[in-house]
């Protein structure tokens, strides 16, 4: 019932907005509903935590359901949305949730190229190592705050955003500078992001800056780089000798092959203490989350990847089907001790547009030297948690129809 109550006060509210914005110019109003039911069973076996024998795994379902409408009168847009987070399974069959508004904002355009955006929204940069949307989790992240974006006419210019948020419940405020600029005539892509976190419960660096790179090596071929460095007070770093600063380095190479074919290998290196704070970190350090999802320790971390993604030829499971596989190789800082291997698998597909389902299992080999580190396994166990493989399976159904209202 509360659900309920809530998308109908959602939808009186965002009709009486529409209703306004028809009776001043009604070939300039638009207003969409969009709605999102997503339903996903997990096998979790060692999911974010190695375990040892004596801990079972267990079977799961979390379903994520949203409603959004989004309207748009002469320069002005707004949304607003509500989800329900809903988690079964547990050792007596009981259920977690929660509802909330998700999204809650206005924006305005303005001149040359300028838009306002105020109220809790998505922010996301680059491959969202830094600031990310984390939209493969449940609730996904939304950062209440305002957001100033300028773009350019011309790419080579680059488009510019400034955000300030905040977290009033963890104490917590978030600065953000972006720059995005093509170069070049292959349009080689250049940003440059400016982080800074103040908090009195959370890691509060003095900031933390870097760039990417993505450049073209002929008509298959790319390279691309990232690097960040963190400043922190009263510490210093081993890593590349840089006193009181973290960083983290990033290449990639990719190859783009016949008939849809992709590969990309990659390394990345965190310096210890170096912390994602935002980060999208399930993308990059294996779906496993054995690494900066759910724990505070940051000591640092040495990854080589190898990726590859394909078509199948399988009309009878949608359009547009593909698999994918990316295996993972983890070290400390520096190429330091092995800590695991883990291999990630999946197919997806989609069915006109509005239905996608995903399958994927990933296993995740743990030495002793991970498990110690983790910290959540006592001593006399570390052997046996390194002797049994970790492993997350996973189907999932997700269905975003959007209807125009008008």
């Amino acid at each position: 019932m509360t659900l309920t109550r809530n998308l109908i006060l959602l939808a009186t509210f965002q009709m009486a907005l529409g209703t306004i914005g028809f009776s001043q110019t009604p070939g300039d109003t638009t207003l969409t509903l969009d709605m999102q039911m997503r339903v996903r069973s997990e096998w979790r076996d060692g999911y974010k935590v190695a375990m040892d024998s004596e801990t079972p795994g267990e079977l799961v379902t979390v379903q994520r359901s949203r409603m959004a409408l989004k309207g748009k009168w002469k320069s002005f847009d707004y949304k607003l949305g509500a989800q329900d987070i809903r988690t079964f399974g547990g050792p007596a069959g009981e259920t977690q949730g929660t509802i909330g508004i998700s999204e809650a904002w206005w924006s305005t355009e303005m001149t040359n190229g300028m838009r306002l955006k105020v109220g809790r929204q998505e922010i996301k940069f680059d491959k969202e190592r830094i600031v990310g949307a984390v939209d493969w989790s449940n609730p996904g992240r939304f950062l209440d705050g305002v957001r100033w974006d300028r773009k350019k006419e011309d790419p080579s210019k680059g488009n510019t955003t400034v955000a300030v948020t905040w977290d009033e419940l963890r104490e917590t405020r978030r600065y953000m500078v972006y720059h995005r600029a093509m170069v070049g005539e292959k349009k080689n892509k250049l940003t440059f992001l400016f982080f800074d976190q103040e908090s009195e419960t959370e890691p509060s660096p003095n900031f933390t800056t870097g760039f990417t790179t993505r450049f073209q090596i002929g008509p298959r071929a790319w390279f691309a780089t990232e690097a960040y460095v963190q400043s922190w007070p009263e510490s210093s770093s081993a890593f590349l000798s840089l006193p009181n600063h973290k960083t983290m380095i990033i290449g990639d190479l990719g190859w783009n092959g016949d008939d849809g074919h992709k590969w990309q290998v990659g390394i990345d290196l965190l310096d210890e203490g170096f912390f994602p704070f935002l980060g999208t970190n399930h993308r990059h350090y294996g779906w496993m989350d054995q690494f900066y999802v759910g724990t505070t320790r940051t000591n640092g971390l040495t990854g080589l990847r190898l990726r590859h993604t394909g078509p199948l030829n399988l009309r009878l499971l949608g359009d547009k089907v593909s698999w994918g596989a990316t295996a993972h190789h983890f070290r400390a800082q520096a190429m330091g001790d092995l800590l695991g291997n883990e291999l990630d698998l999946w197919i997806t597909g989609n069915k006109d547009g509005a239905l996608t389902w995903h399958m994927g299992f990933s296993v995740f080999d743990a030495t002793e030297r991970h498990i110690e580190r983790q910290g959540d396994v006592s001593a006399d166990l570390w052997s046996d948690a390194a002797g049994r493989i970790q492993q997350w399976g996973w189907v999932s159904l997700n269905f975003t129809p959007s209807f125009v209202l008008k």
